[in-house]
């Protein structure tokens, strides 16, 4: 494959990683658990507790950007997964028209 595929393979491999972790039955478990462990602290945060519950929010965003990023590495992934595709299917045309070329 072509050197300008080398990134796009790379970009492919990681949204693979990204999958794989998002697929993983005990990440999601994880996830699911400190999702709920802090919306349990900021419903259960007494009212003057400003602090507490500005930092559990702050949290949970935190955990929602990582999930964001990782979603975001497969459907980057998945885009380069098609342009490799579209190159090797331009090679091969390009490679038929110079076959062609040295018949006629």
């Amino acid at each position: 494959m072509a050197d300008d595929a080398r990134p796009l393979e790379e970009e492919a491999r990681k949204g693979s990683k990204a999958r794989q972790f998002l697929d993983d039955p005990v990440f999601a478990e994880s996830v699911r658990d400190v999702e709920e462990a802090l919306l349990n602290g900021i419903k259960r945060s007494a009212f003057k507790d400003s602090d507490l519950r500005e930092k559990l929010c702050q949290q949970y965003m935190l955990l929602h950007s990582v999930l964001d990023q990782l979603r975001t590495r497969i459907d980057t992934g998945k885009m380069a997964e098609e342009e490799i595709r579209q190159l090797t299917v331009r090679e091969k045309l390009k490679k038929a028209a110079n076959y062609m070329r040295g018949i006629v």
